[in-house]
């Protein structure tokens, strides 16, 4: 008997709200495509006349190219940093061959 009352507490309440979900979910649809129909007609006019918007894309865009100068710094950087490695390793290498070679000196091989 509970189950039976259970069951059908759980398929009233879903009814309810998947039809509460269809009713709020066209009205948003129809929201949406009025808004971009209008922002498409005014999307222009409004960043000309907007000169808060217009700063805010200037400064964007200057923050972007900041963004990339740092970026190709930062790769100067790594290759830069790279190259230091190379020659590091380079350096030990010829100590090492030379270590070697006075050993062999010292005793013979």
């Amino acid at each position: 008997m509970k189950i039976t009352l259970i069951r059908t507490i759980t398929i009233a309440i879903l009814a309810t709200s998947i039809s509460a979900f269809a009713q709020s979910g066209g009205t948003k649809r129809e929201d949406a495509a009025n808004t971009c129909n209008t922002t498409q007609q005014t999307g222009s006019d409004q960043t000309a006349n907007n000169p808060m918007e217009s700063n805010v894309s200037l400064q964007l865009e200057d923050l972007q190219t900041e963004v990339d100068q740092l970026l190709v710094k930062d790769k100067v950087n790594q290759e830069e940093e790279q190259n230091k490695n190379q020659e590091e390793q380079k350096k030990i290498r010829q100590q090492d061959s030379q270590w070697r070679h006075s050993l062999l000196g010292i005793y013979g091989g």
